[in-house]
């Protein structure tokens, strides 16, 4: 008759330790990713850091005057978990960096920021500029996008809210309808990860492939304010995709 081993009690403390050890890591990494940096507290930052923070998140508005009535407003309407600082030391302070400059300032303050390697920009800024008929039409010949990775090149940049009015990312009922927001990027965690916020925010989201893909959903902007720029604004819109029905393959 066999007799089992005795299991040494020191295992037991061995693998305990390592359990430690390996939930330990994984609330450190969840946490790590707790905060959400807000450069630019103008209408898309103003409308998106308020529910950031509804949503557990802790949120760092960087500005070039953090002090001002207009910043320390929006920081006590974004509750306890919101503070302000200059848009380098938020952005140090972030693991998730929401971008919503205006675009001539957009390499001036990406630049600014530091390093930045790791961390995830969502950028959700167009590089728009007047034609000749007094519609917009795209101001680059790549993306802000790819111009965005360009200028911090450690980190993992996502194109998202860069197509949906400030009125809509404040409350997505609005719009009387569904919203979609596309993403795009290169790193799929990245895009993961930027996907549960944005549909915790109450959209729909869609995956529309790598960062090149960035300049299409800027141009698709050119589009939406067609009507805005044709002073038809109450004839404004929002995007919704539609899957396609199910079809057998032939």
């Amino acid at each position: 008759m066999n007799k089992r081993n005795p299991v040494h009690p020191g295992l037991f403390a061995s693998v305990w330790l390592l359990f430690s050890l390996m939930f330990g890591a994984v609330v450190l990494s969840t946490a790590l990713a707790d905060t959400i940096g807000v450069i630019g507290t103008g209408r898309v930052g103003g409308a998106l850091g308020p529910r950031f923070a509804d949503l557990g998140y802790t949120v760092v508005y960087g500005s070039r005057d953090p002090r001002s009535d207009k910043v320390q407003q929006l920081v006590a309407r974004s509750g306890d978990r919101a503070s302000a600082a200059s848009q380098r030391e938020a952005a140090q302070q972030a693991d998730i960096i929401l971008l919503a400059v205006p675009w001539r300032a957009a390499e001036q303050v990406v630049k600014s920021l530091g390093d930045l390697d790791g961390k995830i920009i969502m950028d959700a800024v167009n590089p728009l500029q007047r034609a000749d008929d007094g519609l917009l039409e795209m101001g680059v010949d790549t993306s802000a996008g790819q111009l965005v990775q360009s200028w911090a090149p450690g980190v993992r940049v996502v194109k998202t809210f860069n197509n949906i009015n400030f009125m809509v990312m404040a409350d997505p009922s609005v719009a009387g309808g569904p919203v979609t927001v596309p993403l795009a990027g290169d790193d799929a965690e990245a895009k993961s990860l930027v996907r549960q916020i944005v549909e915790a925010l109450g959209f729909e989201t869609v995956d529309v492939g790598p960062l090149r893909m960035s300049r299409e959903l800027e141009g698709m902007v050119v589009l939406k304010l067609v009507p805005m720029f044709q002073g038809r604004i109450q004839d404004s819109w929002e995007y919704y995709f539609r899957p396609y029905p199910e079809r057998g393959v032939n």
